[in-house]
């Protein structure tokens, strides 16, 4: 029997029967004007207003002549995947489709080609570097390679930029609360900059939620009361957040630092 997923608010779900399929379409589940669908053999989305089962009929009975009105969702790509009949099992036929769908990034660390990422995985990627200047990506329509810091919404999230803040690690604790639910923390801090730091190993901390505490560490004489917005959330632990609050003798200590133990401009 045909299997086929559907595309509906930029979400991929499937396999489903042509019975499914017709069921989601006249309860109207998905909508009609923005959903699409999609089975082997087509070489793009059908707009779920045009899919019927006759269409599931006729694409069983002739694949290669299917003379279906087919058009491309927006911003997506046209999906054709290349497993083997062998291969096509539910499953991995929606993670060849999802590799299709999502954009990815080609990156570079260090004029080192690294492998294809999407957004998130290079955010990822960007957390784990002490120098995120190194990075640089690829941008398609103007064929040139670009510092991660062009990218507003990645470098917006990580809280980088190499125009303001240089990010260094650090050996540290940040103890107080997270002022959105009044829970308590206590977690290692990995990184500090003039604008902001970077925790590990918390799980608990979602982007947009705010902090209020201290950061203390053996390189500062006194802990320094912050509060602080968080602007990255990795799968990983990883935490980056933003200053809102910071006082006069805070923001000498952290400059201090990162003058000391960060890199010179020429050392980029």
């Amino acid at each position: 029997m045909t299997k086929w997923f559907i595309q509906n608010q930029d979400k991929i779900t499937g396999p489903y029967n042509p019975e499914e399929i017709k069921k989601a379409i006249e309860s109207q589940t998905i909508d009609l004007n923005s959903a699409f669908v999609w089975s082997r053999g087509f070489t793009d989305w059908i707009p779920a207003s045009q899919w019927s089962v006759e269409v599931t009929k006729k694409h069983g009975q002739n694949l290669q002549n299917q003379k279906v009105n087919v058009q491309k969702p927006p911003h997506t790509p046209p999906i054709a995947p290349t497993l083997t009949s062998k291969e096509m099992t539910p499953q991995n036929l929606i993670e060849n489709i999802k590799t299709h769908v999502i954009e990815k990034f080609k990156v570079r660390y260090n004029d080192i080609d690294q492998k294809d990422m999407t957004q998130d995985e290079l955010m990822h990627f960007a957390s784990q570097k002490e120098d995120p200047s190194k990075i640089t990506i690829l941008d398609r329509k103007a064929k040139e390679w670009k510092e991660i810091y062009t990218l507003p919404d990645i470098a917006n999230k990580l809280g980088i930029s190499r125009r303001k803040h240089q990010r260094v690690p650090i050996l540290a604790h940040f103890t107080g609360l997270n002022t959105t639910n009044s829970n308590k923390l206590n977690i290692r801090v990995v990184s500090v900059s003039q604008g902001g730091f970077g925790l590990t190993d918390n799980f608990d901390l979602k982007l947009g939620e705010s902090v209020q505490g201290q950061i203390s560490s053996p390189h500062f004489y006194t802990p320094i009361t912050v509060e602080a917005d968080v602007t990255y959330s990795g799968l990983d632990g990883y935490v980056g957040l933003k200053f809102t609050q910071i006082n006069d003798e805070g923001v000498a200590l952290i400059t201090d630092y990162v003058k000391r133990f960060g890199k010179a401009p020429g050392q980029y």
